[in-house]
């Protein structure tokens, strides 16, 4: 058992819009902490979940691999974010593998605390508030992938991975190249004409976003 005013910052989550703060209170309260100062996975993609995962503090690699092993990072989850939920409720095997990154702090929520502590009236609502902005995401992936170059594309996944609270992404050139569909070489010169501008800073398989503003210029727009 925690105690929920350690982790307030949560009540703000899209899975508890509408609560009563006693009704947060009590789902928080039946999670389980978890505090991981290197990087651990909390889901793995194929495998079942008896639970979602709230995260308190830090950030976690959402990432998917296909068929042929070619894995791409499609999301970068922030603290505030549940991942699982849909895996747990329905019973299905997960859709990706979430990696935390170095000291994030989760909440394991076992599948049957929402459905005690978040009525139904409210819980498929927020079920599909939260899944029609991941499907608005993928619209907007689709939709760069067709209709926008590569120099557009790479601006757009990098605004989409960082923040302003959190600009760096831990991502190799090799796995940029995988999502934006250009090769290494390619990828390693748009990054290039990056940094030169001063809008990112390279570092060993990872990009820090200095400029958010100006790498915005020229990319798809983001809703």
């Amino acid at each position: 058992m925690i105690d929920p005013s350690d982790y307030a910052q949560l009540f703000d989550s899209p899975i508890l819009s509408g609560l009563s703060l006693d009704q947060k209170h009590a789902l928080l309260a039946s999670c389980t902490a978890r505090s991981l100062k290197t990087p651990a996975y909390i889901l793995r993609q194929g495998e079942p979940t008896t639970g979602s995962y709230f995260i308190a503090s830090g950030r976690v690699e959402v990432g998917y691999v296909d068929s042929s092993g070619n894995q791409v990072i499609v999301h970068m989850a922030t603290a505030g974010e549940m991942l699982g939920e849909v895996e747990a409720l329905s019973g299905r095997p997960c859709a990706c593998s979430c990696l935390t990154l170095p000291d994030t702090t989760v909440l394991f929520c076992p599948a049957k605390a929402l459905y005690v502590h978040v009525p139904s009236q409210i819980l498929i609502p927020n079920l599909c508030t939260i899944l029609h902005d991941r499907l608005m995401r993928e619209n907007r992936n689709k939709a760069a992938d067709h209709y926008y170059n590569a120099q557009q594309r790479i601006r757009l996944y990098l605004r989409q991975l960082t923040s302003d609270a959190d600009n760096a992404v831990p991502i190799s050139q090799s796995q940029l190249g995988v999502v934006i569909g250009c090769s290494r070489q390619t990828v390693n010169r748009m990054l290039g004409e990056l940094r030169d501008e001063g809008i990112i800073e390279l570092g060993r398989n990872a990009v820090r976003v200095l400029d958010r503003e100006r790498l915005a210029d020229g990319a798809p727009a983001m809703e």
